[in-house]
């Protein structure tokens, strides 16, 4: 079958940005958005483009970056996240490394007063075990990572960015928080493990109810 110019325009351009409403499809092709009613309809009749309530159209050979899409990218830390390991600031290396390994985490978020002042990692407390310093005196927040500089996210943060921050951040995992009288709790964590235990259950064929 021949399609038309439109159509072509139509199926190419969801094969490259992969999902679009009908006001993009129109932004990007320049067209009205009521111009190309019947060629969306003859495409999706065809089997050739689908299309979603919530996610647009698609190319329907692309139809598993819908679901990729509706998870990633729509689908909160809250579902997925962790309980956080959490020690207060006047507590030394050593309780840190303690906990650390009874625990089986790779990082210890450390707050004063329940709140966030700052993290420590498996690095740090082995940079801190192998110094000068006896690990018994020495407080935590004496070789933690302070706030501003640790990295959160929100409960409604999505998986994707969680997943970007991560990356682009090169951490282990990061606090989901929620602001208490101006100041962060930290509520949850969200790790590369967590993020790896939604692929693998997204690679049994979980329906997106099912992850839900």
């Amino acid at each position: 079958m021949r399609f038309t110019r439109v159509q072509e325009s139509i199926i190419e351009l969801l094969k490259e940005k992969g999902r679009l409403n009908k006001a993009d499809i129109a932004n990007e092709l320049g067209l009205d958005k009521d111009s190309f009613n019947e060629d969306l309809v003859s495409l999706e009749n065809l089997g050739v483009v689908g299309s979603s309530e919530n996610y647009g159209y698609f190319y329907q050979a692309n139809r598993s970056y819908v679901v990729f899409a509706e998870i990633l990218k729509y689908y909160s830390v809250e579902n997925i996240m962790s309980m956080p390991v959490i020690i207060e600031e006047r507590l030394s290396v050593y309780d840190a490394i303690v906990t650390l390994f009874l625990e089986n985490v790779g990082s210890i978020y450390v707050t004063k007063n329940k709140d966030l002042v700052g993290v420590v990692s498996r690095k740090d407390l082995l940079r801190a075990a192998i110094g000068q310093d006896d690990i018994h005196k020495t407080p935590i927040n004496m070789v933690m990572t302070r706030m501003p500089n640790v990295k959160t996210v929100t409960l409604d943060t999505s998986v994707f960015d969680c997943a970007k921050i991560i990356v682009d951040s090169q951490v282990d995992g990061v606090p989901v928080v929620e602001e208490h009288k101006g100041a962060l709790r930290v509520i949850g964590r969200v790790t590369k493990t967590n993020l790896a235990n939604l692929f693998v259950r997204m690679g049994y064929n979980y329906s997106v109810e099912e992850l839900l």
